[in-house]
């Protein structure tokens, strides 16, 4: 059975007191950053409402019904979701779960719907959800997951309530990652470059890209020395998963405005000696900029685009030595 994360026990606490009580919505958007554990808590909610032998609230692992949702079987629970990472929910499969929220739940009391990204929800899928959120059946839950609730239409927003979930403080994160991971120094380099998000965090260990940061970070210093030019330099980055890549860019350079305008010692303990070279090599002025576009790369790849991985590489560095390459990838 799934289990939430530490940080997430008060919240869904509050959201099983609230189901007990017969005041949970019959429409509930879970907002947050990527990584933090959303999907996790909005599980463990749905488990334990299906569950017939609760302790202390939460699902009991045992019953039927709990094994049910754990084989991802259960008659009362649908998940929504892309069929591929990036890719969009279209208006077929809301129309299913519309069909499925009008029925009569076959084991207990309610009918539980996730769907999860949200925002993944075309317009037309949005739209027609939208008389559900209203006036869904009776004992009916959606519950909707969203990184980027800006993208769901207003009228869907209006019809749900909305709980925002922080990040984990940072002590509270790095404690749970290091017991992840084993070793406080990584765990510390992954956090920096999830920017916070423990799940996401966890996610990039191991990644190939994670292995060569290093290599990355020596490619970008060489360009700021002139011994490599920006194109040459762009195509150690565009074989790797761009995500991931992304966002170690935008560490990188989070981490190197801090340090020039603060002193403060980058948290990628393997790498602090070389992401201080690059802050003293490029400047306040080019690594904002960096940042700035670093930020627009990522969520035009979050908006679900494809940009050519070439250009948009060598437009990135180009900007990272002070050229406006302008965003014609994009």
């Amino acid at each position: 059975m799934q289990v939430a994360a530490p940080w997430h026990r008060k919240v869904l606490q509050e959201l099983l007191t609230q189901h007990k009580e017969g005041r949970l919505p019959h429409a509930l958007l879970l907002c947050g950053a990527k990584g933090t554990g959303k999907r996790r808590l909005a599980k463990a909610l749905l488990e334990a409402i299906l569950c017939r032998s609760p302790v202390g609230g939460l699902a009991c692992g045992a019953c039927q019904t709990c094994h049910l949702s754990a084989a991802g079987s259960h008659p009362d629970l649908v998940v929504l979701q892309p069929e591929e990472e990036g890719k969009a929910i279209r208006i077929d499969p809301v129309r299913a779960l519309v069909e499925f929220c009008s029925l009569t739940p076959q084991y207990g009391d309610y009918r539980l719907a996730l769907v999860a990204p949200a925002e993944a929800m075309n317009r037309n899928a949005q739209n027609a959800l939208l008389k559900t959120l209203e006036e869904p059946g009776n004992n009916t839950l959606l519950l909707l997951l969203s990184d980027q609730p800006g993208r769901l239409l207003a009228t869907v927003r209006s019809r749900c309530q909305l709980r925002m979930l922080e990040k984990p403080n940072h002590g509270v994160a790095l404690s749970w990652l290091t017991d992840q991971v084993g070793q406080p120094e990584r765990a510390a380099a992954l956090l920096s470059l999830a920017s916070g998000a423990p799940l996401r965090a966890l996610s990039l260990d191991g990644s190939e890209w994670f292995a060569e940061r290093e290599k990355l970070l020596k490619q970008c210093l060489s360009l700021l020395a002139g011994r490599v030019p920006a194109s040459m330099a762009a195509q150690s980055f565009v074989k790797l998963d761009v995500s991931g890549v992304l966002d170690a860019l935008y560490g990188w350079s989070h981490d190197g405005l801090q340090y020039l305008a603060r002193g403060r010692e980058p948290e990628d303990q393997q790498l602090s000696e070389l992401l201080k070279k690059l802050a003293d090599r490029a400047g306040s002025e080019r690594l904002l900029a960096f940042a700035e576009q670093v930020a627009r790369c990522r969520r035009w790849l979050a908006n679900g685009n494809n940009p050519n991985r070439d250009l948009m590489f060598e437009q990135l560095l180009l900007v990272l030595v002070g050229v406006d390459a302008g965003v014609s990838a994009f």
